[in-house]
C-alpha cells in the first residue's frame, strides 16, 4: 500500500556548519610546497600510477580491437561501421573485452538491502525519461533502459515542497578498480550515436540490475530536498535507500497530460496517487525555475536532432526539443546536484564539481549585443546576459537558436575540476549557481559514478575512496573525453544527414544561415532539420536562404550547399 512519507532512521548526512579541511585539503595544500626536482618527479610518477590503477592510460584494455577497426579503410556507408571507426579514431573503447564480460556474468542479482539502509518502497516514485507511448496500445515503445532517476514529492505544512530524488546504485556493482569500473573511467560516458549506442557500463548492469525500471525494487542513492514557494532550495540530505519505481513514463506523453494536449496519455496517471505526484514535482520544478532564471542561469535554446532510423536506414531527422515534461526532470536533478555538492562540502568531501568559467570573450559577447542595439555591461553578468538574451527571443523567435549558439560558443565549454572544502572555487556561470557537480546518471557518466562513491562513504562515515591525485587526473581525463565523445556524436551525425540526403541531390530547400565565419558557413534546414556546407555570396547568421544541395559523402558526413536558382523574400523571387 502506498502511504505518504514517514520518518526514517538512517545514516544520512545533511548540511551542517563546515568543518575544518580534513587530511584530504591537507594533502592538496601542501602538495606543491616543495619544488624541488625530486618531487617534481615523485608527483610526477604518483600521477602516472594514478592513470594506470583508475583505467584511464591511452589504449587501455581494448587496445587491439581498436587498432582491428581502424586496419579496415574500406569505402562505407553503414552508419554502425563509421560509428566504430569513429570511436577508435578518437580512442574510445568500443567494446567490452571478455574479462570484463566474466565479471558481469558473474554477478547473481540487483544488489540488495542491508541494514541501515532506508527502505523507501512504499513512497510512490516515478520516473519520466525517453520513449514513446504508442496511442493504441498505451505501451511505451523504444523507452530507456537505463532508468538512472526516479522521484518523489510531498507538499509540507510550511508550504515547502520536500523532494526526493533517487539515482541509481551503480557502485554496488560497478565497483571501484573493477573491470567494469576501469572501462567506465576510460570511455567516461555512454555515446549516443545515431544508429549505434556505446554503453560505458554493460546493459547486465547499466539496463537491467542498477536501473531504476519500472515496477522493480533497486537500491539508490537519496538526494532529499525541500523547494520553498519562492524557489529555493533547502534542508538538502544525502543517504541510501531502497526504492520502488511504481510508474515508468516518458516526456512526451507525460508532457501531453501537463500540458492538456491531445496527444496519448500515460494510463498510469489515471491513478490520483501517481498523477499527484506529476502536479507536485512539476509545481517544484517550475518553482526552481523561476528562482533560477530570476538568479540569472541563462535560458539557452538547443534542439537535439538525431535520425529515425529503420531497418538500418535513414527514414528522417527528429527535433528533439524541451517541454514541461523535460523541465519537470531537468530542474529536480539540479537542484539533486546541488544539494549533493552542499552535503558533501560540508561533510568536508573532496568533489567533481562541474563548472563554466567566467566567459574570456565577454568583450565579444558585448559587441554582439551592440549589433541588437543592446548594451551589456563591460564585465560579465549572467542575469544581464539573459535579459538580452529574452528581448532577442520575443523580438525574433525563429533566429533565436542560432543567436543562442553562438553565445554558448562565446561562453566556452564546460569543464570538471576537483573541489576541496574550504578553498575558493569557481561556479558555473551558465546556471549562475556556485555549488554544481554531476551526480544524477552514474549509468551512463562517469563523473556521477565518481561522486556517487564519494557520497556513499560520507553517509556511512567513511574517508573519501579517492586521493587527491586521482581526483585531479580523473578531472583531467574526463574533461578531454568530454570534447571526444562530443567530437564523435557529431560526425556520426553529419553521417546519418548525408546519408538522408544522398538521394535528394540537385533538390532545393529553405534554410538558416546557422554560422557564418572568416572560413565557413554552415546552412541549417527548415526540412528535413540538416546542416550542411554552403559556398556562396556573404551571408549573416540568422540570414534566410534558399539553397541547391549539390553533393553528399556519407563516410565523411559532408553536405554541400550553394545557392538555388531562384530564392524568395517578402514575397517577392528574385535571382542570388
Amino acid at each position: 500500500m502506498i502511504t505518504s512519507i514517514k520518518q526514517q532512521q538512517a545514516p544520512m548526512y545533511s548540511v551542517k556548519a563546515r568543518p575544518q579541511a580534513g587530511p584530504a585539503a591537507a594533502e592538496v595544500q601542501d602538495k606543491f610546497q616543495a619544488s624541488d626536482w625530486k618531487s617534481q618527479l615523485a608527483d610526477f610518477g604518483q600521477k602516472m600510477q594514478a592513470r594506470e590503477d583508475l583505467g584511464i592510460k591511452d589504449g587501455g584494455e581494448n587496445a587491439e580491437m581498436l587498432a582491428k577497426i581502424l586496419e579496415d579503410t574500406s569505402p562505407t556507408s553503414d552508419l554502425k561501421v563509421i560509428a566504430d571507426r569513429t570511436m577508435a579514431k578518437a580512442g574510445l573503447l568500443v567494446g567490452f573485452p571478455s574479462g570484463l564480460l566474466r565479471e558481469v556474468a558473474a554477478a547473481q542479482g540487483p544488489g540488495e538491502i542491508q541494514d541501515g539502509i532506508v527502505d523507501l518502497r512504499h513512497l510512490p516514485m516515478v520516473s519520466v525519461d525517453n520513449g514513446e507511448l504508442n496511442p493504441v496500445t498505451l505501451k511505451l515503445m523504444n523507452e530507456s533502459k537505463d532508468i538512472d532517476q526516479c522521484e518523489f514529492a510531498e507538499r509540507l505544512p510550511n508550504g515547502n515542497i520536500r523532494v526526493m530524488v533517487a539515482i541509481a546504485d551503480v557502485d554496488c556493482l560497478v565497483t571501484k578498480g573493477s573491470a567494469s569500473d576501469r572501462q567506465a573511467m576510460h570511455n567516461s560516458a555512454t555515446v549516443y550515436t545515431d544508429d549505434k549506442i556505446f554503453p560505458m557500463i554493460a546493459e547486465k548492469f547499466s539496463t537491467d540490475y542498477t536501473s531504476l525500471n519500472g515496477d522493480q525494487d533497486r537500491l539508490a542513492m537519496v538526494k532529499e530536498y525541500q523547494v520553498t514557494p519562492e524557489g529555493e532550495m533547502v534542508e538538502p540530505k544525502v543517504y541510501q535507500a531502497y526504492i520502488h519505481n511504481h510508474a515508468k513514463m516518458a516526456y512526451e506523453s507525460v508532457n501531453e497530460w501537463l500540458t492538456d494536449g491531445k496527444g496519448a496519455r500515460p494510463p498510469q496517471l489515471e491513478n490520483p496517487l501517481i498523477a499527484e505526484q506529476i502536479r507536485l514535482q512539476d509545481e517544484a520544478s517550475q518553482r526552481l525555475r523561476a528562482s533560477f532564471y530570476a538568479k540569472g542561469s541563462l535560458d539557452i535554446e538547443s534542439s537535439e536532432v538525431k535520425a529515425k532510423m529503420e531497418n538500418g536506414e535513414v527514414i528522417g531527422m527528429k527535433v528533439d526539443e524541451q517541454n514541461r515534461a523535460k523541465d519537470l526532470v531537468k530542474y529536480g536533478m539540479m537542484a539533486a546536484n546541488m544539494a549533493s555538492m552542499q552535503v558533501l562540502e560540508s561533510a568536508g568531501m573532496p568533489t567533481m564539481r562541474r563548472i563554466v568559467k567566467t566567459p574570456e570573450k565577454w568583450d565579444r559577447i558585448v559587441e554582439l549585443a551592440k549589433g541588437f542595439e543592446y548594451n551589456l555591461p563591460s564585465s560579465a553578468n549572467a542575469k544581464e546576459l539573459n535579459r538580452f538574451l529574452e528581448s532577442r527571443k520575443a523580438a525574433e523567435p525563429d533566429t533565436y537558436e542560432a543567436l543562442c549558439n553562438k553565445v554558448v560558443r562565446l561562453v566556452g565549454r564546460g569543464e570538471y575540476v576537483v573541489s576541496i572544502p574550504g578553498e575558493p572555487i569557481e561556479g558555473h556561470f551558465c546556471l549562475a549557481v556556485q555549488d554544481y557537480g554531476h551526480t544524477t546518471a552514474p549509468n551512463r557518466r562517469a563523473p556521477d559514478l565518481v561522486n556517487q562513491r564519494i557520497e556513499k562513504a560520507a553517509a556511512n562515515g567513511q574517508a573519501c575512496p579517492y586521493s587527491p591525485t586521482e581526483l585531479e587526473e580523473l578531472a583531467t581525463h574526463f574533461t578531454a573525453q568530454e570534447k571526444e565523445i562530443a567530437g564523435v556524436e557529431r560526425m556520426v551525425h553529419r553521417s546519418a544527414s548525408a546519408k538522408l540526403m544522398e538521394p535528394l541531390v540537385g533538390q532545393s530547400f529553405d534554410g538558416v544561415v546557422a554560422r557564418s565565419d572568416d572560413r565557413t558557413t554552415f546552412v541549417k534546414l527548415a526540412e528535413p532539420p540538416v546542416m550542411g556546407k554552403f559556398s556562396g555570396p556573404k551571408v549573416e547568421e540568422g540570414d534566410k536562404v534558399r539553397v541547391k544541395l549539390d553533393k553528399v559523402n556519407v563516410e565523411r558526413g559532408w553536405i554541400d550547399f550553394s545557392p538555388a536558382e531562384t530564392q524568395q523574400a517578402d514575397g517577392f523571387l528574385f535571382k542570388p
